[in-house]
């Protein structure tokens, strides 16, 4: 028998077997014979532990793969806390200054207490406020995060209804972190300025001194603390876990990977801050230069102007803040993620999952703990230690 180059192999059951070139590529979750496959990626990222190329990338095509209930929803959540916040301070500005025209001698006086009382509980509203929104938001973007992870595009309703029965202990979780940091700066402050008050010259030399070495002290111990407790709002959410056990499961997953979640979450948060001020700045230059053009130097009036520059740059704010919050959301999510896939081995439960479902096959939620996992990750260990 002769073979010329043109006709292909037989086989010698006589039938032809197909070149290499004319085989079909190879589908998700299969390998061609003699081939690498690389790890599966049916959604958000690959489903293998992440570097910060995936990281990164992952946290900003959150923004545009499934966009209707992330962004739609934190632009509605921040909008909201804008509205009341320009609201708010818009009622302390018209009766500050139909005061401030009537006043004169002691009761201006009163009137400049007075203001000062209303902006600091307008303060302490608008951040409870914020806590709460952002409590909210975080759990939308986290959820969408996990199962965009396993190629899973859900609506907001459905993302809602998957957080319900964790909304609440993700909101308390915030307002208690945002009461302790409120705490002890009023304290620390409090301590400063008494000293400050009653120790002369020397005391405000002390004072000063003292107040330094508390704001490194603080800021040492604000990225410790918040690093270790990073990833307490998505235990909450996608495990399930009460605040004390999400907790303990947060300082167990950094154990080990504490420079490296750091180093990211700088990063990200060094990226949104310039990604900000990029967008915020040339917006409160123009307002400025509008105002000062456009009003004469007198006080009522520029009092009267002052309020529709910060409503527009709250609400210029929000706009930003908004899209800026699903990034660093995302990527502490992702973050989370990947130390599950480094330390557990979740990237195997998540290809199990997706594959199973392909087939029909339902499987229990991947993101939830094993029922075979020892308790000492969730119960008997000490977060302090």
């Amino acid at each position: 028998m002769t073979v010329s180059d043109n006709n292909e192999w037989q086989s010698p059951g006589g039938l032809p077997q197909p070149s290499p070139e004319s085989r079909p590529a190879p589908q998700w979750g299969e390998i061609a014979p003699g081939q690498w496959a690389p790890p599966p990626r049916p959604g958000l990222i690959p489903l293998h532990p992440l570097g910060l190329g995936d990281i990164l990338g992952g946290a900003f095509r959150v923004l545009r793969r499934n966009p209707r209930p992330v962004v739609g929803a934190a632009l509605v959540i921040r909008g909201i806390v804008a509205v009341l916040t320009i609201a708010l301070m818009g009622l302390f500005t018209y009766y500050g200054l139909a005061g401030a025209i009537d006043a004169t001698g002691s009761g201006y006086s009163q009137l400049v207490i007075g203001q000062q009382v209303q902006s600091a509980a307008s303060s302490v509203f608008t951040a409870i406020l914020g806590l709460v929104a952002d409590a909210v938001l975080q759990g939308i973007v986290t959820l969408e995060v996990a199962r965009g992870t396993l190629g899973e595009k859900l609506p907001l309703r459905e993302l809602w209804a998957r957080a319900r029965g964790r909304v609440g202990a993700l909101v308390g979780w915030s307002v208690l972190v945002g009461a302790v940091i409120i705490v002890a700066v009023l304290i620390v402050a409090g301590l400063i300025a008494l000293l400050a008050i009653t120790g002369g010259a020397a005391g405000v030399a002390f004072a000063v001194l003292l107040a330094l070495l508390f704001g490194a002290a603080a800021v040492a111990l604000f990225a410790w603390l918040g690093t270790r407790l990073l990833f307490v709002p998505s235990a909450i959410l996608l495990e399930r876990l009460p605040i004390r056990a999400a907790v303990v499961r947060s300082w167990t997953l950094t154990r080990g990977y504490f420079w490296r979640t750091l180093g990211i979450e700088l990063l990200v948060s060094l990226i949104v801050s310039v990604a900000s001020a990029i967008v915020l700045t040339p917006f409160t230059l123009i307002l400025g230069i509008i105002v000062a053009i456009s009003v004469p130097a007198s006080a009522a009036p520029n009092i009267t102007a002052s309020f529709p520059v910060f409503a527009a740059t709250t609400a210029i704010s929000a706009l930003v803040s908004a899209i800026t919050a699903i990034i660093a959301v995302s990527a502490t999510s992702l973050l989370y993620i990947d130390l599950r896939m480094r330390k557990e081995g979740l990237d195997l439960e998540l290809v199990r999952f997706v594959e199973a479902r392909q087939t029909g096959t339902e499987l229990p939620d991947p993101y939830l703990p094993l029922l075979s996992a020892p308790p000492t990750a969730t119960t008997t260990e000490s977060p302090w230690g």
